[in-house]
């Protein structure tokens, strides 16, 4: 239920955050990696039953034309899907390194500004943010 003028904001883990997570650990050398990965990019559901250390848990994962379609059957009128990482979902470790370097930090949230509202970029982004206000 929402107010007029009210706001909803939701996350959501992008279906591609497994294939690129994959490629930047190396995890897609294994079979059963390429093969967690291919069921999570055909259908969303993503299952570790095995618990396989490094893989990620159980969850659903979205594909970023959906997230905003599902938004719309529920009425909001202005919604917005961000990446919020944009593309430095996978270069965590790098940008932690560099992050108290003042130049570093602003030239990655610039990175960040320019690609998380790109939406033929979003599905690089680990993570999605959905903004949406009923009017």
């Amino acid at each position: 239920m929402l107010r007029p003028d009210g706001f909803v904001f939701a996350a959501g883990i992008s279906r591609f955050n497994s294939l690129v997570d994959g490629l930047v650990h190396g995890y897609l050398f294994d079979p059963d990696s390429r093969q967690f990965v291919a069921q999570d990019l055909a259908t969303g559901p993503l299952r570790n039953p095995a618990e396989h250390p490094g893989w990620f848990t159980s969850a659903y994962f979205h594909h970023p034309d959906l997230v905003e379609t599902e938004a719309r059957r529920a009425g909001p009128h202005e919604i917005e899907v961000l990446g919020n990482q944009g593309i430095t979902s996978s270069s965590f470790a790098q940008i932690a390194e560099d992050w108290e370097d003042p130049a570093h930090r602003e030239n990655t949230l610039e990175a960040i500004r320019v690609t998380e509202s790109e939406p033929s970029l979003s599905g690089l982004s680990a993570h999605m943010l959905l903004v949406a206000r009923h009017a």
